[in-house]
């Protein structure tokens, strides 16, 4: 049994590394009665009449994703019904701009004794999910945190309760909880009770995975925790890098909440993450063990060349329930097809609901293997089910495709859901459900679905057709152009050239160079 960490009995508690406090925190120093209003996808002025953001919108979520040397000379919008995107079948969808489509996400927080039933109104972002989860916990905020705890979804307790969970169902559009209603009876269920925030958003830009998991697991801004896309670029060595390489925590620059936890417990509390693939594993987990005095949480997260569960065992350990545990039979017993697709890889079999029943399953498995629930200290458990994301990209976030895998998570989502309420046990569950992002629908031409190469190649046959080029790389939900800046020099050209270039092509509505954002910054012009 694992010692007691000494809560408060005198009302809010607060924990920081063994030293815990009881006092009354006001809401105006960490907390606020509810969600706020304006989000990225709120904006007035131009545009204002059809619901579109406008361009000072657009750059306070940009800087709020702004990290020096982490992101291109300037980034380029789409316009809302156009799509850039991979060559290729497989990401026929892109996410990642400003629209409702990418940044409205669902939020639930459910536990009864700890959440209120309560529909809240205004917004909400994922970095108050992060300070909410520490509140419950009864962390300290940080000074860096700028999301705040929505305090008013909050039950007055005097403990944490006995397990913490926060489940991200990635790029779940909060509309398809109506589109596909008859599919969800036990997600709708749930977002029936407890604390609901219809008008949840992302805040800042890009909307993607990681970008988000980072965000939510934090608590702050990407400009703070450095997380600012899937993919970054290296110039010294002229090519494309992952946020997260095999899991890998080394660019992550602040602690997760999880982190923090671990530490005010003295590694005793119970941690696990899990995740379709390497980099919201690691953005949920935070530094692990890779941290000086740090410890090592149980994270897994699929290895699309394997079919298995794999971990960076420098920082973490893999859940010793998942160490054998592959999709490869699963496959077999289904012909490797389903809906009529031909599944011939395990990297294709993540865009199926095979991989929904895989997840699910493996998150059974973690929770009923690792020692939830077994003392009185806080756990947590910490997911993110991918195959709405995969399924999303391909086929589109309304497809029949998209249904049959949403068939599939509710079914199990039901059953995850009583075994941690089972886990929390007396002392109650604290459960996030929501979303990392969204997912735009089919243009209305065929035209408006671009590719990231076709981009690139009109960029450079305008400004150096007979040369190397002036972009270095364009290729990721990022959205970020990173430019050869001596050979712009040698041309005589500026950023601002190419930017106002891209904004004459027909799908794109706002190309904002790098020092547009920070002249915003330096301004303080951020809403």
């Amino acid at each position: 049994m694992r010692a007691r960490a000494g809560y408060a009995k005198t009302g809010p508690w607060l924990v920081s590394t063994g030293l815990v406090v009881g006092l009354t925190i006001s809401v105006a120093a960490c907390g606020r009665d509810g969600p706020r209003a304006g989000a990225v996808g709120e904006g007035g002025g131009a545009g204002a009449d059809r619901g579109l953001p406008d361009r000072a919108a657009i750059l306070d979520a940009l800087a709020r994703g702004y990290f020096p040397g982490r992101v291109g000379d300037l980034v380029v919008i789409s316009t809302p019904d156009a799509i850039i995107t991979y060559p290729g079948d497989g990401e026929q969808f892109m996410h990642g701009g400003p629209w409702d489509h990418d940044t409205r996400i669902p939020l639930l927080m459910y536990g009864p004794g700890v959440f209120r039933d309560v529909e809240l109104g205004g917004t909400a972002s994922h970095q108050d999910i992060g300070a909410t989860m520490a509140r419950v916990l009864g962390l300290w905020p940080l000074p860096n945190s700028t999301g705040a705890p929505l305090t008013n979804a909050l039950e007055p307790r005097d403990e944490p309760p006995g397990l913490v969970a926060l489940l991200v169902l990635d790029a779940l559009r909060p509309d398809l909880l109506d589109r596909f209603a008859d599919a969800l009876p036990n997600l709708r269920g749930l977002m029936a009770r407890g604390a609901r925030v219809p008008g949840a958003r992302v805040n800042y830009l890009p909307t993607n995975t990681s970008t988000a998991h980072t965000t939510m697991g934090t608590g702050t801004d990407p400009s703070i925790h450095g997380i600012v896309g899937n993919v970054l670029f290296d110039r010294a060595a002229g090519t494309s890098t992952l946020a997260y390489p095999e899991a890998s925590p080394m660019r992550l620059m602040t602690l997760t909440v999880a982190d923090r936890w671990a530490f005010a417990t003295g590694g005793r509390a119970v941690i696990a993450a899990q995740a379709g693939t390497d980099y919201p594993s690691a953005a949920l987990a935070g530094r692990g063990a890779c941290v000086l005095n740090g410890y090592r949480p149980a994270v897994a997260y699929y290895d699309r060349s394997t079919g298995g569960w794999s971990t960076d065992e420098t920082c973490y350990r893999l859940p010793l329930a998942l160490a054998e545990s592959n999709i490869d039979g699963l496959l077999e017993e289904n012909g490797r097809a389903w809906l009529g697709h031909e599944l011939p890889s395990f990297s294709e079999a993540r865009r199926s609901s095979f991989f929904t029943q895989f997840e699910l399953e493996s998150a059974l498995r973690i929770l009923e293997s690792e020692p939830f629930g077994e003392d009185e200290i806080a756990d947590l458990f910490l997911a993110n089910f991918k195959s709405t994301d995969y399924v999303s990209h391909k086929y589109g976030p309304f497809s029949s495709e998209m249904e049959a895998t949403l068939v599939e998570l509710d079914a199990r989502l039901a059953r995850l859901v009583e075994t941690l309420e089972t886990k929390a046990g007396p002392r109650g569950l604290a459960l996030f459900i929501t979303a990392d992002h969204g997912m735009p629908d089919e243009p209305p031409e065929a035209s408006l679905r671009v590719r990231y190469p076709e981009v690139t190649a009109l960029v450079n046959d305008r400004f150096d057709p007979d040369g190397p080029g002036v972009v270095s790389f364009f290729g990721s939900s990022e959205n970020q152009m990173y430019l050869a800046r001596e050979r712009l020099e040698t041309l005589g050209l500026t950023v601002r050239d190419v930017a106002d270039y891209l904004e004459t092509l027909p799908f794109v509505h706002l190309a904002i160079t790098e020092d547009e954002v920070r002249a915003h910054i330096a301004a303080g012009d951020t809403g």
